[in-house]
């Protein structure tokens, strides 16, 4: 059940704590009009997993049969806020996801994680979708394309970004957008 999943450990692994703090002390505290800077139990969120740093809940209307949103407990608006600075955030939230999903005996071929890039997102609070194919409707998967890039470039015309094309793309110094990058 996933209310008693804890398969993540307890302190962060690629955040060094001053960096974390450094990443914690460059963005603005919660964002009190932000539904996701209020993600608690007692705000109606089925918190799976969280730690200091980030919280894992069930998304309200799952596209597939296993589909949680990872959130940084600190506000940052979007994907496309995010720069060569953060690559270690997203492959820590990349990690919890892939535990979760693991606690879930979820094969890897069946996982997807990855960030909507605005303006096609609902919530502006940087949240990864972590999915268990398949989606529930064709309609639901057209929502996640996972595009590749043409020419060399990392990631094609496309609304969504894998979370390793992100952290590719963030690495180069390049900053994640809906047009080829």
């Amino acid at each position: 059940m996933l209310h008693t999943i804890c398969c993540c450990k307890a302190k962060t692994h690629a955040i060094e704590k001053a960096e974390q703090q450094s990443f914690l002390d460059t963005h603005s505290d919660r964002d009190s009009a932000c539904i996701f800077c209020g993600v608690t139990r007692e705000n109606g969120f089925n918190i799976v997993w969280e730690n200091e740093y980030y919280t894992v809940f069930t998304d309200i209307n799952p596209s597939s049969q296993h589909h949680l949103q990872i959130v940084p407990k600190k506000h940052i608006e979007s994907v496309k806020y995010l720069n060569a600075s953060h690559v270690s955030m997203v492959k820590e939230m990349i990690e919890i996801g892939h535990d979760v999903l693991d606690s879930l005996d979820v094969p890897p071929q069946l996982r997807r994680l990855g960030f909507h890039i605005p303006p096609y997102i609902s919530v502006h609070h940087l949240h990864m979708h972590v999915q268990a194919l398949p989606y529930r409707s064709w309609l639901r998967r057209m929502k996640y394309p996972i595009v590749a890039g043409p020419s060399g470039r990392e990631k094609g015309f496309s609304w969504f970004v894998e979370a390793e094309q992100a952290v590719r793309l963030l690495e180069k110094g390049v900053q994640v957008r809906i047009l080829p990058c």
